[in-house]
């Protein structure tokens, strides 16, 4: 088989057409990653501008900080709104915040004595979680120590709750 000088022409022009072809589908994808990087520098930049503005002493990210609001309610796992409604029923006014205003004056559930003159006792709605439309979890401390009780709660006919340990925990 004889290769002519033509067919060498043509393959030779039809590589050069697909590495073009190839540079310009690279040259697109990375002109769009650029976009992409200079999008998120820009994001990142006034999120930076909007970090130094703030008061010093802040030092930590944000949504790590405490806002200081104690009484903010975390939102529930799976609570239904038809449980809600039963729960209202039940003589509860407003459900979640009652089920944890309750939970805070029954600090006798805590199985753990405070150390060095604390008293162990639930600080603030917002450690404080309904999971299911049957359990809670929350945060407990004396100042010293602290860690987690998981309950389970029944709502009693009358609108009291029942609280029952399931586990707790103590760092």
């Amino acid at each position: 088989m004889r290769i002519t000088l033509q067919q060498v022409i043509r393959f030779g022009l039809t590589m050069m057409g697909v590495a073009l072809v190839t540079l310009i589908v690279c040259y697109i994808q990375h002109t769009r990653r650029i976009e992409r990087l200079e999008v998120a520098n820009h994001q990142l930049a006034e999120q930076l501008r909007r970090l130094n503005s703030e008061p010093a002493g802040s030092g930590m990210e944000p949504e790590l900080l405490d806002d200081g609001n104690e009484d903010k309610l975390n939102p529930p796992i799976e609570v239904f709104s038809w449980d809600l409604e039963a729960m209202k029923r039940a003589g509860l006014k407003d459900p979640l915040k009652d089920i944890l205003s309750d939970l805070k004056r029954h600090r006798e559930l805590i199985p753990y004595e405070g150390s060095m003159g604390g008293t162990m006792n639930f600080y603030g709605q917002s450690k404080m979680w309904i999971l299911t439309k049957k359990w809670a979890l929350a945060y407990f401390e004396d100042g010293h120590n602290g860690g987690y009780l998981l309950l389970e709660y029944n709502i009693t006919t009358d609108g009291g709750i029942h609280w029952k340990i399931l586990a707790s925990y103590l760092s």
